[in-house]
């Protein structure tokens, strides 16, 4: 079982209000994706609880929500819907079968539309007894206002080198290796850690990182022709939309290498002959696209305004 990487200064800090009593009923765990913040609410939980983590899912007063199948189309929803906050707000109003806390995490909580975050906001306003709610968001600004203000919310950060290297290590892995990782991640665990383990996703994330790269310094029409694939599939909207997502991330992280000269990218940034306010500029555009993502509304345009932004 892995432990958690990097973040134990928000685990102290939740050993401490658990033993004083000053646990809070709401919490926002926020910052980007592969930081752990679902594994590091997994393990408050197990300590609340006073089980090993292993046990965690099948424990009567935990209960773990994300997006749902459909059952109608067999495809994942676009939102975490109301019926499935109802669900939360009948459980934590519960007092605990096990007699102690009632925990509920909510898993990519900017999911939950309009209708989904005013049930739950209820459960906010009124909580019940020992009961603790845990919103995962990569979006904190995404989460109704309203939400934002009744919770507390502590904010993860990228993890050092360092302290990645030394999970990766413990995994079997040779040093050379751990050290592509590790620049490779971006400050991530979890995109780490899960590389080790899916050889076949690190080198397709490393592809990715390839392609990007060779958009630089050619026509709009070859750019264009390089990444209409990441636009995805014609029917499944929400599918499309997750890939589209994903390739952001990784675009993200490689204009992150470049603006720092990390990430193994210094020499590929030399030969690129490109500057940072051009680095800046395709940044924006893809962070405005994921907003528009989150949205539901498709940023091909967006996309195509920062491939014109691209020397």
């Amino acid at each position: 079982m892995n432990s958690v990487i990097g973040h134990e200064k928000i685990l102290n800090y939740f050993d401490k209000v658990v033993e004083t009593g000053n646990l809070s009923h709401a919490y926002i765990f926020s910052g980007p994706e592969h930081l752990g913040k679902k594994f590091v609410a997994e393990n408050i939980s197990a300590k609340l609880f006073g089980i090993s983590l292993e046990k965690l899912l099948t424990y009567p007063d935990y209960l773990l929500v994300d997006q749902e199948i459909s059952q109608k189309t067999g495809k994942l929803k676009k939102n975490i819907d109301a019926d499935q906050m109802r669900d939360v707000k009948i459980f934590l109003s519960q007092k605990g079968f096990m007699g102690g806390y009632k925990v509920a995490v909510v898993d990519n909580a900017e999911k939950l539309n309009n209708s989904s975050a005013n049930v739950i906001l209820k459960t906010l306003e009124e909580p019940k007894g020992k009961s603790v709610l845990f919103l995962i968001a990569r979006n904190y600004e995404l989460l109704l206002p309203t939400i934002r203000s009744r919770c507390q919310t502590i904010n993860f950060s990228v993890v050092s080198k360092k302290t990645i290297k030394e999970g990766v290590l413990r995994k079997g892995v040779s040093e050379s290796e751990a050290d592509e990782i590790v620049k490779l991640s971006g400050g991530l665990p979890g995109l780490a850690l899960g590389w080790v383990d899916d050889k076949d996703s690190y080198n397709e994330y490393k592809k990715e990182i390839f392609r990007f790269i060779t958009l630089f310094n050619r026509p709009f029409y070859e750019k264009l022709e390089k990444v209409e694939d990441v636009f995805g599939d014609k029917v499944d909207h929400i599918a499309s939309r997750e890939k589209l997502m994903k390739e952001i991330d990784i675009w993200q992280s490689v204009l992150r290498g470049l603006l720092h000269s990390n990430n193994n990218l210094l020499e590929a940034k030399l030969k690129l002959k490109v500057g940072d306010g051009p680095i800046l500029k395709i940044m924006n555009k893809l962070k405005e696209a994921r907003l528009q993502l989150e949205n539901n509304i498709h940023p091909r345009i967006l996309i195509e305004q920062m491939l014109l932004e691209m020397p």
